[in-house]
């Protein structure tokens, strides 16, 4: 179950990442304060989504000693 959320995980920061490249690629002159928050929303989900894959990634792959 772990490995199905981190990869579904992995899929949406790569969506996100996309967008965040696509809207400062074509769109930044044009953003307003609006979009800037909007563009800023986008940075801390894309930031939210990887720190939570990496957790999960050390939990798939670390091993349990007993």
């Amino acid at each position: 179950m772990k490995k199905i959320i981190f990869y579904i995980l992995i899929i949406i920061s790569i969506i996100l990442l996309i967008n965040i490249v696509n809207i400062l690629s074509t769109d930044f002159d044009r953003l307003t304060k609006y979009g800037f928050g909007y563009l800023a929303g986008k940075i801390i989900l894309f930031i939210v989504f990887v720190l939570i894959s990496f957790f999960t990634k050390k939990a798939i792959y670390t091993k349990k000693t007993k």
